[in-house]
């Protein structure tokens, strides 16, 4: 069985870019999250403790993220993965970033895709 919680639209600015000003300026990204897990404990149970606790998540990303400074989307990817799946009830992520301002008129994002 494959469950997922998905999250969208986690709105932070952090310093992501090769520019000099990217590296100077916080830059707006927004971040969208599928969580594979199971809903299997947390359906008998119906207890917060046995399933992805979403709001404490979506915490932690935006802290990691906002005090984050990488070169690099596909950096950024990897590093939150491996902070999203530290959680073991998370048995695998994908994780796309938008970032709208990269270009004058185009959005730019990366899906990056990792398990436990």
């Amino acid at each position: 069985m494959e469950d997922s919680i998905i999250i969208r639209n986690i709105e932070v600015c952090c310093l992501i870019g090769i520019n000099l000003e990217e590296k100077i300026n916080p830059q707006p990204i927004i971040i969208n999250l599928k969580l594979f897990t199971s809903f299997a404990k947390a359906s008998r149970s119906d207890q917060i403790e046995d399933t992805v606790n979403y709001s404490v998540l979506v915490k932690s990303v935006k802290e990691f993220t906002s005090k984050s400074r990488f070169n690099l989307l596909e950096t950024m990817g990897e590093k939150l993965s491996e902070k999203i799946l530290e959680d073991k009830k998370i048995k695998e992520v994908e994780i796309e970033i938008i970032k709208p301002n990269a270009l004058a008129s185009e959005r730019v994002s990366i899906i990056i895709k990792r398990k436990n």
